[in-house]
């Protein structure tokens, strides 16, 4: 493999699994660099499939690797050292990255019309400064039926997510899907940000628009007003559904109606597209205890389909069990105390990417996460399937 021999001969070295990271800048200046970029990043990629969760572990990774690691790279001045990785981490352009991660995704997955991408927010607890710092703040779009992270936007704190949500909208192509939010993105603009962007909307409806909230209680509250809108021709749709385990058994009732001339004519303009609004009452039955019951709201721009609104709002928290919890307890995201620069945020952004290529790739198909990256750690041929070299 012939490399140039310019000043700037350090700049490359991507391998083919990591293409769409080629226009990526490189941070760094210093005449005194020694290592390829673009193996720096894989060598951190393939690290972080094989469990390892910060700067010292990809060392140790790559010493134990040695073999493996040269016979796919060139590796001019050895290995990088832990500090070599944070140094690079800290600086990299966070937008830059994000693009580029996009784009892989956008090549895996080129068609996600009709999908539900459910946006929501985490903090990474231990990544503040020392002395009790703001701990970086995230918000992640979650394409549930793929199991992958679509986009990631950093935001300096949680309130800070209202005005986020349409900038990560503008990194991603989610024509003719439905954009799913927590109470946080029940927002005017949120719902006109997603329309404009071709999608449809389901937002969680609370106490942060009370007005509106509190009509929806009432609404829904009311069973004699709910049969006059039906028999005055307006649409009320319900649709039950049973499951449970271990004792517990769980009973979802959804309730929806496109019947909106309760809600004040200028109120209702300004949510754009604003066709249903919904009720699900959960109900949860555990041995020797007395029922449970919830109810949560939601408007959307969705049809009054009961049916599809509740595998809807079902497959909205997949993004807090399968996301947000896995990077938690398999990638220790919490734990992590990354915080000089940019790198929290690329290292966030570097998890989610392993966690799409382990959730992509045809190996070990129906085995968790923690089991991939064990299988991962312990035998260089799964390692190697999971990148893509093989």
């Amino acid at each position: 493999m012939a490399w140039p021999n310019d000043r700037n001969r350090y700049r490359g070295g991507f391998p083919d699994c990591l293409g769409a990271f080629r226009h990526l800048p490189d941070p760094r200046h210093s005449p005194a660099t020694r290592h390829y970029f673009g193996e720096i990043l894989f060598i951190a990629l393939a690290a972080t499939l094989s469990g390892m969760d910060g700067f010292e572990d990809i060392e140790v990774f790559s010493r134990e690797r040695e073999a493996w690691l040269r016979a796919r790279l060139v590796l001019p001045n050895g290995l990088p050292t832990a500090d070599t990785y944070a140094r690079v981490f800290a600086a990299i352009d966070p937008q830059a990255f994000l693009h580029c991660f996009v784009n892989l995704v956008s090549s895996r997955c080129p068609a996600l019309e009709g999908e539900l991408i459910a946006i929501d927010g985490k903090t990474l607890r231990r990544s503040g400064a020392r002395g009790g710092g703001k701990a970086l703040h995230v918000i992640s779009a979650w394409a549930g039926s793929r199991g992958i992270t679509l986009g990631q936007l950093a935001v300096g704190e949680k309130s800070n997510e209202i005005t986020a949500v349409p900038k990560l909208l503008r990194q991603l192509d989610v024509k003719g899907c439905v954009v799913s939010l927590d109470a946080m993105g029940c927002q005017h603009r949120t719902a006109v940000a997603i329309t404009h962007a071709g999608a449809d909307w389901l937002l969680a409806l609370k106490g942060n628009q009370g007005t509106l909230h509190d009509g929806a209680v009432a609404l829904f509250a009311d069973d004699k007003a709910l049969e006059w809108i039906a028999a005055d021709g307006g649409l009320v749709d319900r649709h039950v559904e049973t499951d449970g385990g271990h004792g517990r058994v769980e009973e979802r009732r959804l309730c929806v109606t496109e019947h909106l001339d309760w809600i004040d004519p200028k109120e209702r303009r300004k949510w754009l597209g604003l066709r249903s609004v919904l009720c699900v009452e959960s109900v949860r039955h555990l041995p020797g205890e007395a029922a449970v019951t919830t109810r949560r709201y939601w408007l959307s721009s969705v049809a009054g389909d009961a049916k599809r609104l509740l595998a809807l709002v079902r497959g909205h928290w997949s993004i807090e069990n399968r996301c947000h919890w896995v990077m938690d307890v398999v990638f220790n995201e919490d734990q992590s105390r990354i915080r000089n620069g940019h790198a929290a945020k690329n290292m966030s952004l570097l998890r989610r990417l392993t966690h799409n290529l382990l959730q992509t790739s045809p190996e070990l198909a129906g085995k968790s996460v923690r089991s991939k990256r064990l299988a991962a750690a312990l035998n260089p041929d799964r390692l190697a399937a999971f990148l893509g070299l093989t």
